[in-house]
């Protein structure tokens, strides 16, 4: 599908034509542009960050190395989460799933007390993205990709290699049982 560029900006699709073509700077682009949510839904899914960025590294390499490929019909961010989806699922089948408790550093720069609006937010987010870690793999990815990278039911679809349909299903289930979820907390 032919898409409209009204900014007269390059759009991933037409970088990706011209690393296709052998633009390295297109694929540099591609990349910078990109890579922040490729590993942002691989680091949420394997709860690992070297995992995560060595998923999202190969990713990229497989993405570039197959661009023949790439048939434009949706955008290429689909495309490359759906590599990136694939990966880790094959991951998964050979059981090379690594689960390790995450210990974050203090986000907060000083030892002030930390206002409380602040406190409060710290604490919802905490609540949602544990009960988003607790939805099953497809459901969390279909979340994430919805509100996290803007993708529409068709492109998470195809990114995750279900049905319209079933992605759009899986996006209301997973909204249903955070709300379930959060209101058990209260």
């Amino acid at each position: 599908m032919r898409r409209v560029n009204l900014l007269g900006l390059e759009t991933d699709e037409d970088l990706a034509q011209r690393a296709r073509e052998g633009g390295r700077e297109a694929e540099r682009l591609l990349i910078l542009r990109l890579y922040p949510g490729v590993y942002t839904l691989a680091d949420r899914l394997l709860h690992n960050p070297e995992n995560a960025r060595d998923a999202a590294q190969e990713a990229f390499l497989r993405a570039f190395s197959r661009l023949h490929q790439y048939d434009g019909v949706h955008r290429f961010s689909a495309w490359i989460f759906r590599i990136l989806v694939n990966l880790i699922r094959d991951e998964f089948r050979r059981g090379n799933r690594v689960v390790t408790a995450e210990l974050k550093p203090d986000d907060w720069p000083s030892n002030e007390p930390i206002p409380l609006e602040a406190a409060i937010r710290e604490e919802n987010y905490v609540r949602v993205r544990g009960h988003v870690d607790r939805l099953p793999e497809q459901m969390k990815a279909a979340l994430l990709l919805h509100f996290q990278e803007n993708l529409n039911g068709r492109e998470i679809a195809y990114a995750l290699g279900i049905s319209y349909d079933a992605a759009r299903l899986k996006i209301s289930r997973a909204v249903a049982k955070l709300r379930q979820w959060m209101g058990e907390d209260e």
